[in-house]
């Protein structure tokens, strides 16, 4: 009876050790596992901080967008579109899915001309530069100038909104075709 006793202690002894090592290599692989998600997190908190820190021009996944429309009346951005015929527009800057702010008090948007009538591409011109007084921390606007901001005559035009020392925030393209 005695034997029986030791060999049945015996095997439970065996079986404890063997859960133990099992349950220890499970712990293992869950500290892993939660070291690799602390750091995932990390990471991501870093790309986070260091997105927020670049410009919305530096952006490369276009989200920052400069845009155009006829008008923007009540909080509505009425006619928008990549192509108009010649006449003044409304520039939309919108930062919002970009997650910055203009960041500055004073920009100015500069029109050039990009290709001609035809499409076809020229030397790009810098027609002139608007200055506007802003927010720094809009991140949605809209600039409107019936005197500097028309087009008359057809071709592609890009616009970029800038700071005032020329850095630049965002910018976006225009068709303008004959009436």
């Amino acid at each position: 009876m005695k034997n029986l006793t030791y060999r049945l202690n015996f095997l439970v002894a065996i079986l404890v050790t063997v859960s133990l090592v099992f349950a220890c290599g499970k712990l293992k692989e869950i500290a892993k596992e939660e070291t690799k998600k602390d750091d995932t997190k990390k990471e991501e908190t870093v790309k986070k901080e260091d997105s927020k820190k670049e410009s919305a021009s530096d952006k490369k996944d276009g989200s920052a967008k400069l845009y155009f429309c006829e008008q923007y009346k009540n909080g509505e951005e009425i006619g928008v579109s990549k192509k108009f015929t010649p006449g003044w527009l409304t520039v939309m800057v919108d930062l919002r899915p970009a997650g910055t702010t203009l960041g500055t008090g004073k920009v100015e948007l500069r029109l050039t001309k990009i290709k001609d009538g035809e499409g076809n591409s020229i030397s790009e011109k810098i027609l002139k530069t608007v200055p506007f007084d802003v927010q720094a921390d809009w991140d949605y606007t809209y600039f409107t100038d019936k005197d500097n901001l028309k087009f008359t005559t057809p071709g592609t035009y890009r616009v970029t909104c800038q700071k005032k020392d020329g850095t630049p925030i965002v910018s976006g393209e225009v068709e303008v075709v004959p009436k």
